[in-house]
This record gives C-alpha cells, structure tokens and sequence, in this order.
C-alpha cells in the first residue's frame, strides 16, 4: 500500500450511507493492559468448568475460527460449538456460561477505554445527513456493543445496523464481512463510506467497492492522504475527522447546488 498527497480532493459519486468502525474509530482502549485484564478474568471465569490448558486452549481456538469465514454459521454459533465441544457440555447450556461470563466481566473492564477525540461531534453532524451502520468487528453480543458505544459518549441508537456476533457469519478483514454488510441491509458498494482506523482490517472495504477513510490517531490539522491499494476497487483516504467532514459536506453542497 502506497500514500500519497492529495491536493484535489473528490470522494466520488454520492456517498449514501456511512458505516462506522468503534474500536479505535469511536472508543479508544490501552490494548496491552485490556489483553491482559481480560485474559486473566476470562480464565478465572472458566476454571471451575475444566484446567488451565483446556481452557486457554479453547480460547485460541476460538481466536483461530474467527481467521476464516463461514457460508453457513454465525460467529456466536462458531464460539459456542467450539466451548461446547472443549467444556464437554451442551450448547445452550455453553451459551449460558459464556453469556453470563462476558456479561459479568466486560463492566470491568470500561478503565481500560476513552472516547476517540473529535468522533462524537462528528456522529452529531453525519447523523444529520446520512444512515449509519456500526461496522465494529462482530465478535461480541449486541449488548456489550452498546455497553461499549455508551463508553464513547455516544446514544447506540443513531445506528440502524450493528454488526454482532449473531448477525454476522465472518469477521475483518475479510471480505466476506464487508459484502455480507451489504447483502443484509440491501446496500450498494458504490453509495457506502466505511470510516475506519485501521489500514490492515478496514482497508479491504475497498475490495468490494466500498471507499474507505482511515481516521488518523495524530494528524496534522487539515492534512489529508489518498491511500492506494493493489486491489483496490473504489478510493481510500486518511486524515481527521475535520478533513472527512470537509470531504462530505462540500460533497453535499455540490449535489445540492445541481
């Protein structure tokens, strides 16, 4: 992937719809201390119901599932089969402990979070214009979502779509997770911005269509980069959240003025 200036900037055709990243797009996180904070309680949850070994191994396993996409399962189906089949238990019942585990941990661990500077001015003004989808990486039930954007500052319901654990059958940065955004909400690749922070799991939007603007943890004030990628099929740029609310409102105004 190569970077460039942009001195002419131009999202396109009409952007229609906004999908939004959280985890570092919205709500910020101090990645090594919530690792390790949510590895040692996940682990003191689970130790009753087998050892160490079992239980650190189900944990990788189920980091490992979520490396491919399925055709045919949800996420949460994935995740509970596999600490069904490690726990040597029933799968409503897996999916009781699990539930009851996360619901019991994650309020924990809200020390570890801060909002992202400058997003909930920005959602105040795009909730305006355009519907918005939440395209967090769907590995956790819709109610840790919404714990989560509430963290951010942020009302969960400005998003007609969250992508969750049980709607989702694939995660980023497959493509797959991008088109099934798609297909479920009815949306063209073509009208969609996918506002993101990460090149490496946001940036493969791009393959399907869906531009992408990679949200900078430091920019420089009004600085502004088109991003380029081998495979790319619709544009990409990296900047603030002021430069992206430059970017659509003179947008809107173009189309307003026609």
């Amino acid at each position: 992937m190569k970077s460039d200036p942009l001195t002419t900037p131009q999202l396109g055709s009409p952007v229609k719809h906004l999908l939004v990243d959280l985890d570092g797009t919205l709500l910020g996180n101090r990645n090594l201390p919530l690792g390790f904070d949510f590895a040692g309680r996940s682990l003191n949850t689970l130790k009753k119901y087998g050892s160490f070994k079992n239980n650190f191994g189900a944990l990788v396993e189920i980091y490992r599932e979520f490396g491919k996409p399925s055709k045919d399962r949800t996420n949460d189906l994935r995740v509970v089969e596999i600490f069904a089949r490690r726990m040597n238990m029933g799968l409503e019942e897996a999916r009781k402990i699990m539930r009851e585990g996360l619901f019991a941990i994650f309020p924990e661990l809200q020390k570890h979070f801060y909002p992202i500077p400058g997003s909930r001015d920005f959602l105040e003004w795009a909730k305006k214009h355009y519907p918005l989808t939440l395209a967090t990486n769907p590995v956790w039930p819709p109610e840790i979502i919404e714990m989560r954007v509430k963290w951010a500052g942020i009302d969960p319901s400005i998003f007609g779509f969250v992508t969750h654990v049980r709607a989702m059958r694939s995660v980023k940065p497959h493509p797959e997770y991008f088109e099934e955004i798609l297909g479920l909400q009815g949306l063209k690749a073509e009208d969609c911005l996918l506002i993101g922070d990460n090149v490496k799991m946001d940036l493969p939007a791009t393959k399907v269509g869906i531009r992408v603007f990679i949200i900078e943890s430091r920019p420089k004030k009004n600085a502004l980069t088109l991003l380029k990628h081998p495979k790319a099929l619709a544009s990409a740029w990296k900047g603030s959240y002021s430069s992206l609310r430059t970017l659509l409102e003179a947008q809107l105004s173009e189309t307003e003025n026609r």
